[in-house]
């Protein structure tokens, strides 16, 4: 059964993700632009890389929650791993190739473009090319920047149809080896800020996010069930707080930082609101949403920059932080005082938070076709926005950089509009099509339906 609760995370992870792009190309354009402006999005959303720690520890966790009550051996192992190669690889391929056909036609192959010799360097154009649609690891990310991400991916696939040849109850012993083996490589110098190749990947640290939520995974099949409010609560509270106050992108930050700071607060939020779906008390996630919403959104009136000294930061992250504890405190005294002295105005509350949960949802189910196609539609949309900013009567509204933020409000508001409906209908018409093919091929390689799980 698909659980709701994971949706509705992959699909703020996926946003996280996009709004961090935004900023990029905002930032690039209106340096571009010759002009000198603080970009619309700032604060929180210097730091939406962390929605690919969250897609880690959820990938982690799903692993182990769709293959429980499997039997280990070849055939079981063979049945994932087919599983998740289709899941990853046919909508993977069709993003890259409209990259290529894009770099290759702008941009011209080897030796054309300064842009595109940034993608090979020292490569050839064929095995770079080779690499990148295998997701193999190299020297620069793939053909298409976010396939970094699959390239672990894949490797936590292949590392998990080892363990899936054991028996269930090997699983903790397996994960705590693989865990220390990371450490060990790492603290032998073997690893990297990037997969150049098979060491640095073996040994990243952020595989241990995707460890992290195969324990996850392991206690909530194990049924325990514990404090999940509070624990949901707390979780959300160190995600927000982590997402304000990390400011200068680092090696440190690249590896174990990212992975302390994002990781273990996913892993608990995970937990927290998947055991709250499962004992029926999702009525936590209203107070939980809105403590995280309204700390981001403080922090982001905050004005904090990548230039902003530690100090502040800290400074707006505790203010921004409190300010969402009190919303949290007087969203649940609402819900209690509002249930006790008016029953039908929370009532009729209700389908509105059912809309809003159910869009997540949807989200969620794209988010992997949103994950792999919204850099296409941000940078068309940034060349959009070049060639009407260079119309006079135009500029105000275009030319990012222009005093004022109506041109900035105007860019993120439209690729955000524009990478979501983009993807709904990806979703819909591409990746929906090409999953629904491999799980029929799937089950007749198999003779049996393949788990339904989203991919990362």
């Amino acid at each position: 059964m698909k659980l709701q609760s994971i949706q509705i995370l992959r699909g703020i992870a996926a946003l996280l993700v996009v709004l961090y792009h935004i900023r990029a190309q905002e930032v690039l354009a209106i340096g571009g632009n010759g002009l000198a402006e603080m970009p619309f999005l700032n604060g929180f959303v210097n730091n939406g890389f962390a929605g690919v720690d969250l897609f880690f520890v959820i990938s982690g966790f799903i692993m182990v929650v769709v293959t429980e009550g499997n039997k280990a051996g070849v055939r079981t192992a063979a049945d994932f791993l087919f599983g998740r190669l289709t899941r990853i690889y046919p909508i993977w391929w069709f993003f890259a190739g409209i990259m290529t056909i894009y770099l290759v036609g702008f941009h011209g192959t080897i030796g054309v473009g300064e842009r595109w010799q940034s993608f090979l360097h020292s490569e050839a154009f064929a095995p770079y090319l080779l690499k990148s649609f295998l997701l193999l690891p190299q020297n620069d990310d793939p053909v298409l920047g976010v396939g970094w991400t699959l390239v672990h991916e894949v490797y936590f696939y292949l590392v998990f149809t080892l363990i899936l040849l054991a028996k269930r109850s090997w699983l903790p012993l397996f994960l705590l080896a693989w865990g220390l083996l990371v450490i060990g490589g790492w603290s032998l110098g073997l690893s990297g800020p990037r997969p150049v190749d098979i060491p640095a990947l073996v040994f990243f640290p952020m595989t241990m996010e995707f460890i992290m939520g195969a324990a996850t995974g392991m206690l909530v099949c194990s049924g325990l069930a514990w404090r999940a409010g509070t624990i949901t609560l707390l979780a959300v509270v160190a995600l927000g707080a982590s997402l304000c106050i990390q400011g200068e992108i680092t090696t440190h930050t690249l590896q174990w930082g990212r992975v302390m700071l994002y990781g273990f607060p996913s892993a608990a939020l995970i937990y927290g609101v998947v055991t709250l779906e499962r004992t029926r008390r999702l009525s936590w996630i209203v107070p939980a949403a809105v403590l995280l919403l309204v700390t981001l959104l403080v922090y982001q009136l905050y004005g904090t920059g990548d230039d902003t000294p530690f100090p502040l930061r800290l400074g707006g992250t505790i203010v921004a932080s409190a300010v969402g504890i009190l919303a949290m405190l007087a969203t649940f005294w609402a819900g209690w005082y509002g249930g006790q002295t008016y029953p039908d105005a929370i009532r009729a509350i209700i389908p509105s938070l059912s809309r809003i949960r159910r869009a997540f949802v949807r989200l969620g189910d794209a988010s992997y076709s949103l994950y792999l196609s919204h850099t296409l539609f941000i940078v068309a949309m940034r060349i959009a926005f070049d060639a009407l900013g260079g119309i006079e009567p135009l500029a105000p509204l275009f030319s990012l950089g222009n005093p004022g933020p109506l041109d900035n409000v105007i860019f993120v508001v439209v690729c955000l509009a524009v990478s979501i409906t983009g993807s709904l209908l990806s979703y819909r018409f591409i990746e929906r099509p090409m999953t629904h093919g491999f799980r029929h091929l799937r089950s007749r390689l198999f003779d049996q339906p393949g788990p339904e799980a989203g991919a990362p």
